[in-house]
């Protein structure tokens, strides 16, 4: 009898978010939009990216094999139930049409699009990731994040991130 070979990425009923700035787990964004909306959360990182940032949030870009770094973040496998609704809302917040047309004059500072992830034990899934567009970006003052954790980077400038405790029924 052949075995059957075990797939070495997850797949999940919907493809998940990957989450690298501003809906990282605590931050503003995922307090507003997302918290409450996840049935799971899985440290993750992707490669051959650069991020930068724009002052109140980061942006993500693709870049060579060679010039790239490995980009923190996490992976956000949202409730079936509220998965339109909030992938809409996370559209908007980034910008992102994906009905109108994609023509170079038409681009906005993020494009939605499907890549491999890899979680923290080592497999790989796939995630949508919002990734910015170099000639937009080139527009607004940016500063690189040569290391790729906008978490870690938030700390060195002295802004820790949001923690929140929630507080069990029947707690002072």
């Amino acid at each position: 009898m052949k075995r059957r070979a075990i797939p070495s990425t997850r797949d999940w009923i919907q493809t998940p978010i990957f989450a690298y700035g501003t809906l990282r787990h605590g931050e503003r964004n995922y307090m507003r939009l997302l918290c409450g909306y996840t049935v799971s959360e899985f440290a993750a990182e992707v490669d051959h990216m650069r991020l930068y940032s724009l002052g109140a949030f980061p942006v993500m870009v693709d870049a060579a094999p060679e010039d790239g770094v490995t980009v923190k973040g996490e992976v956000m496998v949202l409730h079936p139930a509220h998965y339109p609704r909030i992938l809409a809302e996370l559209d908007r917040l980034e910008g992102y049409n994906p009905n109108a047309a994609q023509s170079e004059s038409g681009l906005g500072l993020y494009r939605r699009v499907r890549r491999r992830v890899r979680l923290s034990g080592g497999a790989e899934a796939w995630a949508w990731l919002y990734i910015g567009n170099l000639e937009v970006l080139a527009q607004y003052p940016h500063v690189e994040i040569p290391h790729g954790d906008w978490l870690r980077y938030q700390v060195e400038r002295g802004k820790a991130p949001r923690l929140f405790h929630v507080a069990k029924v029947g707690q002072n």
